[in-house]
């Protein structure tokens, strides 16, 4: 599964723009509430094991007799059998059901078996059946069940949701079982170890259609003008993974492969459809086991549901996907968009392998599903995509980003218990996801990509249709690399997060030496180590070699002749290891000179992101001072590639929320000199078919950060684009243009262009183009724009799936902080309201919080939270105060660093006005904008 929506705003600005990457937790912070029962009886026991399951649905989308709409009614015939003498109880899920009826019968003869009365525990979820004499072993039983079900708005179980048609709402229903979900739709043994097969009855009205993960078998129309559709058994799998749809949608179909959508966006799905077809070839081969090796699998569908709370997700043969990660048109999404569709639907094709066929046993190893499939997200796609160098993108998108997780004290390890339905939510991060696959590259390059390859192909084949543990992995990785392999793996599997290795250098070489990286504690005491994958480069030439030697003390001495006499000496190749490293002074020196040199010292691109990713979090975490890494990082004036900008930009956005907000308007204009080349080199303009993808994405990145921070050329260009589009709307601007024009529209336009823009978001049929559009909106600075976006939030208007998103472009907008929080004070039950609980008011304000840079704005929050700690209750109350402890935090950073950050950024600044250039601050702003309206 991709996950909830996520733009992951501690990542900054760059991951809202240009990461392909999932969309993976809520934009807001969840608050964690308290387990009400022992942990352990959270998970069911294996004393019954069940083999099938017989379900029949009936939803209602209107009144109809005696059923309430929203509703359906189901029945459950589940055949199992018990693992062991003397069980008298069968305990199994149900959530948010209704069971009117049940039975329990022996299967060979539909005899009764006698039982007690059940009884149900609401905060496990349980079932607990009694039965008065013990159950016989190696005997069929069927457990049979008539219930109602709500199809709720919630998009979780078997849920509502609708598409307009003229104006007018169109029902349909869908799926999302992962990760507990399935229990609300059937009762169940809601656990991913228990795999069983499922064959599924949808009774339906007569203008829709339905959809499951195995083809129709059987049509029968039913007395009541209904259809009763039929489909063929599944393979055995786990509960998640069952999926089904009753929808008036239609299908593009070729190859087995067939895209499902609403009949207006069927135009929206041959990109997908061959992406689908290539990848699922490609991923099969690769991995030498054939999707149609499966016998039920005789082809597969992939669904766009208007309202999705994951990113996608798995079910095997009916993959669903939220609209904006499936549906492309080229003229109307960007080019990213299209990476975006490919790489998720390379995640959800991986998983048909590595999750589906192969099941993690409990949700605590995750990883074992999620880490494959955001590793083939990239390394599946590039069998298809092979000119989009994705393998340079994942190592500042999925290998740096997790680090900013993984280097808190609050981090978790890969393996990691977890037992309520919280604790398993929780668990989909980053950690099993990004760390999962950048710790499989690493062992990749260990024992090379054909051994690693060999490997995965012998571990599916042995654990096909069965549940796997890490040890199974193990034990696959030792038998084609060595035995040393899942030494060097598991230690990054079982202990959270990650070393900084130093590096010193002396008269015959250098010695490193590694202490766990703590951002906010470098003063620590923990004495975890990790096997260290150790390369080096003192010469171009050097940073092919990824295969390293492995260290498993705490010191260790590389030995070089005439060390002084190298040019620099760079650990770890391409960031394939999975660490941060810091250098003496005397290689910081040498480094910093070769980055200014020709061809930046022949420093590999990778390595370039390495460097300026790790300076960033090293003058963070005070192990480097301030200045000292910014004057390396001003390199970057020259950089011309994609990766060490992305790298800058994610570090630039945590900085920019550090800067004292006395001080803002000379960074502003030290960010339009730092861009100031690269704005020439990639110039505001439409992209060429000629040009690389990633030169595409870097344009996007210094586009937008020079519009941001005052670059009168940027800004000026943005805006006439906009004007003209707001002139002729037929004459549409660039898609890979679009979110720096319609924030720039927004920025500087009048209340006018800002309505127009927002009657373009509610009339256009593509959901792609929806997100850039609510990207522009949350460039407003007007107060009421602001609070209008913030009315269309919690109205109907934005569906409740991109609720977050929006939220999350406004919080990017140091503009509208001030009035997000007079929005939420004054409308705190309106926004309860819409996103389900004061939790999520809670959430909202410590993302503000987090932003802020003035006493006074925390003090409105904080007192107004005082004033209503009844209403809000404990755990949101605690929440917000929480926050307020960070805000103080974050200040006391703030003042620390600031004469350190203001006296370079003055030194710059000194250093570009001696040189003749010019630059503009954001305090300057209003004179630009009126300039440019005359």
């Amino acid at each position: 599964m991709k996950g909830t929506l996520v733009y992951l705003l501690a990542a900054g600005v760059c991951c809202v723009l240009a990461s392909p990457i999932d969309l993976l937790k809520p934009a807001t912070t969840v608050v964690e509430i308290s387990p009400r029962a022992e942990l352990e009886d959270y998970r069911l026991n294996d004393d019954v094991m069940p083999s099938h399951y017989d379900i029949t649905l009936t939803p209602y989308f209107e009144d109809e007799d005696s059923h309430q709409a929203f509703s359906f009614d189901g029945i459950s015939v589940m055949t199992f059998r018990v693992t062991k003498p003397d069980v008298t109880n069968i305990v199994l899920h149900m959530w948010k059901i209704n069971i009117t009826s049940w039975y329990l019968k022996r299967a060979s003869d539909s005899s009764d078996v006698p039982h007690g009365v059940e009884s149900y525990d609401e905060e496990t979820h349980k079932l607990t059946i009694p039965v008065n004499q013990a159950l016989a072993e190696n005997v069929d039983y069927q457990l049979i069940f008539n219930y109602v079900g709500i199809l709720d708005d919630d998009m979780h179980g078997f849920y509502r949701s609708y598409y307009k048609v003229n104006g007018k709402k169109v029902w349909m229903a869908s799926t999302q079982f992962q990760q507990t979900h399935a229990r609300r739709a059937f009762p169940c043994f809601d656990e991913p170890r228990f795999r069983t097969t499922f064959q599924v009855k949808i009774n339906r009205p007569a203008t829709y259609k339905a959809f499951s993960n195995t083809p129709i078998i059987l049509q029968t129309p039913l007395s009541n003008g209904r259809y009763q559709d039929e489909f063929a058994k599944t393979p055995a799998m786990a509960s998640y993974l069952l999926a089904f749809i009753v929808a008036d949608y239609e299908v593009n179909e070729k190859d087995g492969m067939g895209i499902l959508a609403r009949p207006e966006a069927l135009n929206q799905t041959d990109y997908s459809l061959q992406s689908g077809i290539d990848l699922l070839r490609e991923i099969g081969t690769w991995i030498d086991y054939p999707y149609s090796s499966v016998p039920e699998m005789t082809r597969m569908y992939m669904s766009a549901v208007p309202d999705f709370s994951a990113g996608a997700m798995e079910n095997w043969g009916l993959l669903t996907y939220r609209e904006s990660n499936i549906l492309y048109r080229k003229d109307d999404s960007t080019s990213l968009q299209q990476q975006r569709i490919a790489a998720v639907i390379s995640h959800e094709i991986a998983h048909q392998w590595f999750g589906d066929l192969v099941t993690c046993e409990w949700w605590d190893v995750t990883w074992l599903n999620e880490g494959f499939a955001r590793y083939f997200q990239f390394f599946g796609t590039a069998l298809v995509e092979k000119n989009w160098d994705l393998g340079l993108q994942f190592v500042v998108e999925q290998l740096q980003g997790v680090m900013q997780m993984d280097s808190l004290e609050s981090t978790h390890p890969m393996t990691h218990n977890v037992y309520t339905p919280s604790q398993v939510s929780g668990i989909f991060d980053s950690i099993s996801y990004n760390k999962g696959a950048v710790t499989l590259r690493m062992v990749e390059h260990l024992i090379t990509t054909e051994k690693f390859q060999n490997a995965l192909r012998q571990y599916i084949k042995e654990r096909a249709f069965k549940s796997t543990r890490p040890e199974n992995l193990f034990e696959a990785l030792n038998e084609h690399g060595d035995a040393s392999v899942r030494d060097f793996m598991e230690p990054w599997t079982v202990q959270p997060g990650y070393p900084l290795v130093t590096v010193i250098g002396s008269k015959d070489g250098y010695s490193i030496t590694q202490q766990r990286f703590l951002v906010n504690n470098m003063n620590h005491d923990d004495k975890t180590t990790w096997p260290l994958p150790i390369t080096f480069a003192s010469k171009e030439a050097d940073f092919a070699n990824t295969k390293p030697m492995i260290v498993n003390t705490t010191t260790y001495k590389i030995t070089v002749t005439n060390p002084e006499e190298l040019p620099y000496f760079i650990l770890n190749n391409q960031q394939v290891g999975y660490y941060r490293v810091n250098y003496d002074d005397d290689n910081w020196a040498k480094i910093s000179e070769a980055l200014r040199s020709e061809n930046f010292g022949g420093i590999h691109v990778l390595n370039r992101a390495q460097i300026v990713d790790d300076l960033f979090n090293l003058a963070r975490a005070g192990v480097v001072k301030y200045d000292a890494a910014l004057e390396i990082l001003d390199y970057l004036e020259d950089e011309t590639e994609y990766p060490p900008w992305l790298a800058a930009v994610n570090g630039l956005t945590t900085l920019s929320r550090r800067i004292h907000h006395e001080d803002e308007e000379k960074f502003a204009k030290y960010i339009v000199q730092l861009f100031s080349k690269a704005h020439g080199l990639v110039k505001f303009t439409a992209p060429t078919d000629e040009e690389s993808r990633l030169f595409t994405y870097l344009r996007i990145n210094v586009l937008q950060w020079s519009c941001n921070y005052g670059s009168i050329t940027c800004k000026k260009a943005a805006f006439d684009e906009f004007v003209r589009y707001y002139e002729d709307p037929a004459n549409k601007v660039h898609p890979d243009l679009r979110q720096v024009v319609y924030c720039e529209g927004i920025r500087q336009g009048t209340d006018e262009h800002f309505d127009f823009l927002w009657e373009q978001y509610m009339s256009t049929n593509m959901a792609t183009e929806q997100i850039l559009i609510l990207q522009g909106l949350g460039c407003a600075q007007d107060r009421e724009q602001i609070f209008k976006v913030m009315d269309a939030i919690t109205s109907d208007d934005i569906r409740p799936q991109d609720k977050n998103t929006a939220f999350s472009y406004l919080l990017l907008n140091p503009y509208t902080l001030d009035h997000l929080s007079e929005y939420l004070r004054t409308y705190y039950v309106r926004w309860a309201n819409a996103h389900g609980s004061y939790a999520n008011v809670a959430s909202a304000f410590n993302n503000l919080l987090a932003r802020m840079k003035t006493d006074e704005q925390m003090w409105r929050i904080r007192s107004f939270a005082e004033r209503n700690e009844q209403v809000f209750g404990a755990a949101a109350y605690n929440s917000i105060q929480s926050g307020v402890t960070d805000y103080f935090t974050n200040q006391n950073f703030t003042n620390k660093h600031r004469e350190v950050i203001g006296g370079f950024l003055d030194k710059a600044l000194a250093k570009n006005n001696s040189a003749g250039k010019t630059t503009v601050g954001i305090l300057t702003l209003v004179a630009v904008i009126v300039a440019l309206l005359q």
